[in-house]
């Protein structure tokens, strides 16, 4: 990796050139740049012209914003086993090879990967998500990225050995066209909402019901059963108007948008699987839910309720326990505290447990991504055991909900969140996703209750009426 620091873009296109002729392969240009504040949403909507290329990402604390225009690469594989260890590998030898140029080596500037694993590289693919690998990835041509106040643009170039140079000028001639587009975008018009209904929802029941008697029976202490959603539109449903909805209404989730050939997975989702900045990992043990308060009074009470409710404490405590012999074989220190808080989101509150880390040297945070995916909150426990019983019952290819996605640098920070409280845009359909930890006291209509409650982000977002 040569870094070079505020220099001439034109030497740095040279030496990058220069770089491929020597090595005989491709070599990427990676140029990084303060510029005037520029709103994350109309970057997205401005640019969709790349549609089918975007991504965006904010995370719950506020503290980065990230948006993806373009592909100038794409990187995945089909692999069942070892996938994780193939991104991080060729990862690591695409950004070795390439030329930075930057002020700095900022977080969540210059190369970045985006996207995501698969839930199950072992389950059957269904027909919406035959389109993604078990691992997806792009590095954007253009990337805004907004650390708070800040804000910088990367342009990735692909330098061949014998590139016209017109190319190269022609792609800062559209950095700067997006960079005004983004002045003055709009949000697409939405389409007429036409219907939604559940998916085999009685066959889902007789499933949780068919997992509580082997969990009674002692052959597991925990199984995660998710389950589908089908909303109808008039025509082709954008990501642009949900997005808007959901970075409104759920102001306190990582919110995420992935398009992919035709497909864009989207959703708010609350729950951290791992950060990494520098040496510093940040987790999230995050299990155990009851509904929010009409009034404070009764919200207070509900969150009293779950606090104190064994079923829920129990689950939460598989979570914990799991996430801590995960992560401690790759931190010198970890500190987790020894009882829950709660979480509280617009439709629903968590018993939640932050996890603070001290990474031992030559950690990758795809190899902590590998050791947590999937946690008991998502797959359920023993790990092994709940996955073939995940296969069995619940009759669906979940794709990447539940499942790792996120960003990675050539740094080696990033964070990965699960995608809970997601769906797929595809067509004129949208597919939402929603599931429940089972355990031996489960009761099939409580849990599809909780299912419905974990819908609402989702429906509200493509604009539906959800009935409080």
């Amino acid at each position: 990796m040569v870094t070079i620091h505020k220099t001439n873009i034109e030497k740095a296109y040279d030496t990058a050139r220069t770089k491929a002729k020597q090595i005989h392969r491709p070599v990427l240009l990676s140029i990084v740049e303060e510029v005037d504040a520029v709103d994350p949403l109309s970057f997205y909507y401005g640019g969709n012209s790349f549609h089918g290329e975007r991504f965006l990402w904010k995370d719950r604390d506020h503290t980065i914003t990230l948006v993806g225009l373009g592909a100038a690469h794409i990187l995945s594989t089909d692999e069942k086993e070892g996938r994780f260890f193939t991104v991080e590998n060729e990862w690591k030898r695409f950004t070795q090879e390439s030329v930075i140029v930057t002020g700095d080596k900022w977080a969540g500037t210059g190369p970045l990967l985006y996207g995501g694993f698969r839930f199950d590289p072992l389950n059957d693919n269904s027909e919406e998500w035959n389109q993604f690998s078990t691992g997806t990835f792009q590095l954007p041509m253009f990337m805004l990225t907004k650390p708070e106040k800040t804000n910088y643009l990367t342009m990735n170039v692909i330098c061949h050995p014998d590139e016209d140079e017109r190319s190269f000028h022609e792609r800062i001639r559209l950095k700067e066209e997006l960079l005004a587009n983004a002045r003055k975008a709009i949000i697409p018009e939405r389409p007429e909402w036409i219907g939604n209904r559940d998916v085999k929802p009685e066959e889902w029941k007789e499933s949780v019901q068919s997992v509580v008697n082997r969990l009674q029976k002692g052959e597991m202490d925990k199984v995660v059963l998710a389950r589908k959603c089908e909303v109808s539109f008039n025509q082709q449903v954008t990501s642009d108007f949900v997005l808007d909805n959901l970075w409104k209404q759920q102001p306190d989730s990582f919110v995420f948008s992935f398009e992919w050939e035709g497909s864009c997975f989207i959703g708010a989702t609350p729950e951290r699987l791992v950060k990494k900045t520098g040496e510093e990992i940040l987790s999230t043990c995050l299990a155990g839910s009851i509904a929010r308060g009409n009034t404070l009074e009764s919200d207070e009470k509900l969150g009293e309720e779950l606090l104190e409710d064994e079923k829920n404490r129990y689950e939460h405590h598989l979570v914990v326990d799991s996430i801590r012999q995960a992560l401690d074989p790759f931190c010198d220190t970890l500190l987790i505290p020894s009882t829950p808080q709660l979480m509280k989101l617009k439709d629903i509150q968590h018993l939640y447990t932050p996890v603070i880390g001290q990474a031992s040297e030559n950690t990758s945070l795809l190899s902590l991504v590998e050791k947590l995916h999937p946690t008991p909150a998502l797959g359920g426990v023993p790990r092994d055991k709940a996955m073939h019983v995940i296969r069995q019952e619940e009759d669906m290819d979940r794709g990447l909900y539940a499942a790792p996605i996120g960003w990675i640098d050539a740094y080696g920070n990033g964070e990965y969140a699960v995608a809970l409280r997601s769906g797929l845009l595809q067509g004129d359909k949208a597919y939402l996703y929603a599931g429940c930890g089972i355990v031996a006291d489960s009761e099939p209509e409580s849990e599809f209750k909780e299912t419905q409650m974990k819908f609402r982000p989702m429906l509200r977002g493509l604009g539906g009426t959800v009935h409080e």
